[in-house]
């Protein structure tokens, strides 16, 4: 993600459901910035607000291990608006099974 092989300006709108706490904290203003460069201006963005800071390696899940991080949920509303999106909001969500998530729509400048 922090290397899309797209060109600018490409796309009206990217979804990261579940996605970017997949790449290593240290990584993640890249996918931003990488998000921003592939959007339109005015473009949205709308991805899964991760909540706390931890960085992990969860075995046993579809049996193989998955790697999260996320620097926190500050952190990580400050890094979209560093890479260049404005109107950063937070949602929270319940989906039809009746579990939560907060999302975060934004918008590139």
């Amino acid at each position: 993600m922090t290397a899309l092989p797209v060109s600018d300006d490409a796309f009206d709108a990217i979804t990261a459901y579940h996605a970017v706490f997949h790449v290593p904290r240290d990584d993640q203003p890249g996918v931003y910035e990488a998000f921003a460069r592939v959007l339109r201006p005015g473009g949205t963005l709308l991805m899964t607000l991760p909540g706390g800071r931890f960085e992990t390696v969860r075995r046993g899940g579809m049996g193989g291990e998955m790697f999260f991080a996320a620097p926190g949920r500050e952190r990580t509303l400050a890094q979209l608006r560093e890479a260049g999106f404005e109107d950063v909001r937070a949602e929270t969500v319940t989906d039809p099974l009746g579990s939560s998530s907060e999302m975060v729509f934004a918008t590139v400048a």
